[in-house]
């Protein structure tokens, strides 16, 4: 299969970033929406404070406003100031290829680059380092920086040493297969931490049951509701990372023709697509991608390619990606 037919979306040279499609539109919009995350899970944590101090709801209820909200506001802030806000002032000037990577190194997660004299130390899930090792290239703007076809920006740190311990970063190709596995168990470990989340949350639940003042309150039965859901959310969520670790096998992938405009940011921040293509049958049938994986839609939207992972069909959702990228997601045809 040829490189170039493969080839997934990457910023324009030499022009402004603003340029690079939906990017800009999607910091705008994950601004307006952590900041609203940001104040409301803020807010969430004052009604806790006050309701500690009020002493009517016992010690659960506030507990669990505050301990659930605090890291929400704090991690949602960060993002927000060291993430989106910082990048959005940079587009107006254009990314810098830096190729080949003579010289990188990598211990564990952490990726150091040789960059003007200095490191620029980047840390990249399993998949993200799969890719980095084998196309050998990333687009670096400010502190900043994009792999080929994945949208969302990621902010590394300058250093003047390597980190310790580090060793060469050897080029090594990546199969779909492998992509896919690793794709797979970065996800089983969001769900082990999804799965941890809803058990403290069940438990937190239970206290409330125990603690609340008022024992004939709707309260107490609510909590009693929600620990029993999140006990079974975190039976499923586990049971789901399991099965996901399996390896998977070498995938097949199903190439069609995508006629669409260009990638759009909704009101949740997902980047999307709709468009037509052709099913192996000879249907006409409209597409229309954008879920967890932001970088699919604007890959479909902006090369006009779709990689469907076996063989689509008409009224379905299949799992469709970029092969040689870190970009996997579903899409749904239409009959």
């Amino acid at each position: 299969m040829e490189e170039h037919r493969i080839r997934g979306l990457e910023p324009p040279e030499g022009v402004p970033a603003a340029n690079t499609p939906v990017l800009v539109a999607l910091l705008d919009r994950l601004t307006v929406t952590y900041g609203t995350l940001v104040f409301t899970a803020g807010m969430i944590v004052a009604l806790g404070v006050f309701l500690a101090f009020s002493g009517r709801y016992g010690v659960a209820v506030p507990a669990f406003l505050v301990c659930f909200m605090t890291p929400v506001s704090l991690y949602f802030g960060y993002v927000l100031l060291a993430g989106c806000s910082p990048m959005r002032k940079l587009t107006g000037k254009p990314f810098r290829l830096v190729s080949g990577l003579d010289g990188a190194v990598v211990a564990g997660a952490r990726v150091s680059v040789p960059f003007d004299d200095r490191w620029l130390v980047v840390r990249l899930p399993a998949p993200l380092r799969a890719q980095l090792a084998a196309q050998r290239r990333i687009w670096v703007l400010g502190p900043f920086f994009l792999l080929p076809g994945v949208i969302v920006p990621r902010r590394g740190v300058f250093r003047d040493a390597p980190v310790k311990g580090s060793t060469p970063l050897t080029p090594q190709p990546v199969s779909s297969g492998r992509m896919l596995t690793l794709q797979r168990r970065l996800l089983a470990s969001y769900y082990l931490l999804a799965a941890g989340i809803a058990l403290v949350a069940a438990a937190f639940s239970l206290w409330i049951v125990i603690d609340f003042p008022d024992r004939r309150s709707a309260l107490v039965l609510d909590a009693r509701l929600l620990a029993a859901l999140c006990l079974l959310a975190t039976i499923g969520l586990v049971i789901t990372a399991v099965v996901m670790t399996r390896p998977s096998p070498e995938p097949r992938w199903t190439e069609l023709a995508v006629i669409s405009g260009p990638a759009s940011v909704n009101l949740f921040g997902m980047v999307t697509m709709k468009g037509r293509t052709v099913l192996p049958d000879g249907r006409e049938v409209v597409v229309r991608a954008g879920g967890s994986d932001l970088s699919l839609a604007a890959n479909i939207a902006a090369t006009g390619r779709l990689w469907v992972l076996g063989v689509p069909m008409a009224g379905r959702t299949a799992k469709a990606g970029v092969p040689g990228h870190a970009v996997f997601g579903p899409v749904k045809f239409g009959r």
